[in-house]
């Protein structure tokens, strides 16, 4: 009876034992798979990219073509120019040189395009590539093949952007070039970035706010920024929309025209607009639009 009892109890205790070391998760027992019951880790969504209608950088390809067309640090003072009309002069004399650069490159970008649409064969390996890298830069999904509708897609967002408008935004934002920001970034149209250092913090900026106003090395960079990001961000759709109508209608493409795809780029909306239109009128800006595509881009 003793000998029982004991056996009993220590078959007990070898029980408790096994329950004690068994691995707590999956196990393998023979050819099966156990699965013990554990909480599941917890899974971190993933952020959706932020895009602000006056985010702006420097293209890659950007950069590359900087460094191998340098220009001269020939920014004037504007503040010490007293006389108004001079110093208005001045401002549109020093920026728009940098926007008729610009819209010279996208007009070549739009030639090529078009040459690939026009040819019988198939696009190059090269054209492939560059194809590629112009989507990526306006914010297109990324193709294995593409289709003759998906390279007629990008003559959409690679086009000019008139100099009136151009400049009118620049002096609009900038207080024709005397602001803090154009002074001490060369940033001319207000364009934000979101990483800490990458340009100037705003005085007046909220304690919830986290964007800076980007620093560019000259004013060429942020003319090229801020064209890249009416033609790529989504805010600026309906810019592009009357852009591509009027070239669908063979019309002239103008600032007083485009101006009104512009009501995100400003809490003011419809006021920010009718005071960029003032800006063309009173200062007769048209008369900078140069004939670079003489059928579609001249006088308003």
């Amino acid at each position: 009876m003793e000998r029982k009892l004991l056996w009993v109890i220590s078959s007990i205790v070898i029980l408790i034992l096994w329950l004690k070391i068994e691995p707590q998760g999956t196990q393998q027992t023979g050819s099966k798979t156990v699965t013990t019951e554990q909480p599941a880790p917890k899974s971190v969504p993933e952020q959706p990219k932020r895009e602000n209608s006056r985010e702006a950088s420097v293209t890659e390809e950007e950069q590359e073509y900087f460094k191998s067309h340098p220009i001269e640090d020939n920014k004037p003072n504007f503040a010490d120019i007293q006389d108004v009309q001079k110093r208005k002069e001045a401002f549109f004399d020093f920026l728009l040189p940098f926007v008729q650069e610009k819209n010279a490159l996208l007009l070549e970008d739009r030639a090529r395009i078009e040459a690939i649409l026009n040819n019988s064969e198939p696009p190059s390996r090269e054209d492939k590539t560059w194809i590629a890298a112009l989507r990526k830069i306006h914010k297109l999904r990324k193709l294995g093949v593409y289709t003759h509708e998906d390279i007629a897609a990008l003559l959409k967002y690679v086009d000019i952007i008139p100099a009136s408008l151009v400049l009118a935004q620049a002096a609009n934002e900038s207080a024709w070039g005397t602001s803090r920001f154009a002074v001490e970034g060369n940033n001319y149209f207000g364009q934000w970035c979101f990483s800490r250092g990458c340009g100037l913090v705003p005085n007046a900026r909220g304690e919830d706010q986290d964007h800076e106003v980007r620093k560019f090395t000259d004013a060429r960079e942020s003319v090229f920024a801020y064209i890249d990001n009416l033609n790529s961000n989504s805010a600026y759709k309906e810019l592009r929309s009357i852009r591509a109508e009027l070239r669908k209608n063979k019309e002239t493409i103008t600032g007083l025209a485009l101006v009104h795809g512009l009501e995100k780029y400003s809490q003011r909306g419809q006021d920010y607009i009718d005071e960029i239109e003032s800006l063309i009128d009173y200062n007769e800006l048209w008369r900078f639009n140069v004939h670079t595509d003489e059928a579609l881009y001249n006088n308003e």
